[in-house]
């Protein structure tokens, strides 16, 4: 009984010092369901955890991936950088896949998260991003600050300006990389994106937003992680 009693307590011990660990991220987590789906590591765009990115979680978890989203407006409203980003989603994907007995996850972002995670496979460390199996990235732009702006919150224009560049990041990637575009995006980047390496295009309905089709937007990234 006492040996019981004090297994409880260290198991105890150790899931209070993991979540210490990632409570000072701005996270929204889905538990798992008892399945064997991978780990969905969800990037919001620069609007932060709003119903988009709500309404899109959801449907991932309602799908049956267990979900870590990350508020990246909240999280690059100070500047970051993507040695620093990546130890922090280091800290946070390792918490998750032992605390849930996982081995493997998917990255996906849209806008502002699709850009940055782009750069994550090379900043994680080499036992974690080993356990990337695909990458889905919506509408990520040429080339991200690292930084939430105001300005940029305002206009959805893409800018090939911003210090880290996007599409180099793309072509070190081991794993395939889906880059979904919506097919009223006027753009030169969803224009000039070439399907080389482990980087596939796709287009599905609608504008930046996707005509606010949730269900058909997780549909179609879960489409392509699971292909």
């Amino acid at each position: 009984m006492k040996f019981k009693t004090i297994l409880l307590l260290l198991i105890l011990c150790n899931l209070v010092q993991a979540n210490a660990q990632t409570n000072q991220y701005p996270i929204h987590v889905l538990q798992p369901k008892n399945n064997n789906k991978p780990i969905l590591v969800f990037l919001t765009g620069d609007g932060g955890w709003n119903n988009f990115s709500i309404q899109l979680a959801d449907e991932f978890g309602k799908n049956g991936y267990p979900v870590i989203s990350l508020d990246t407006r909240k999280y690059f409203w100070q500047q970051k950088t993507p040695t620093g980003f990546g130890a922090d989603m280091n800290t946070i994907i390792s918490n998750y896949l032992k605390q849930w007995n996982k081995d493997s996850f998917y990255i996906v972002g849209y806008s502002f998260g699709a850009e940055v995670a782009a750069f994550l496979p090379a900043h994680l460390s080499a036992s974690i991003a080993e356990k990337i199996k695909s990458l889905a990235l919506l509408s990520p732009g040429y080339s991200n600050s690292f930084e939430v702006r105001f300005i940029n919150m305002l206009n959805s224009k893409y800018t090939n300006k911003d210090k880290y560049k996007v599409y180099p990041e793309l072509l070190k990637i081991k794993v395939p990389v889906f880059c979904i575009y919506g097919d009223d995006e006027k753009t030169d980047i969803s224009q000039e994106l070439k399907e080389i390496n482990n980087i596939r295009k796709i287009t599905i309905p609608g504008s930046h937003h996707y005509d606010d089709d949730v269900k058909a937007v997780a549909a179609s990234v879960i489409k392509c992680l699971v292909n």
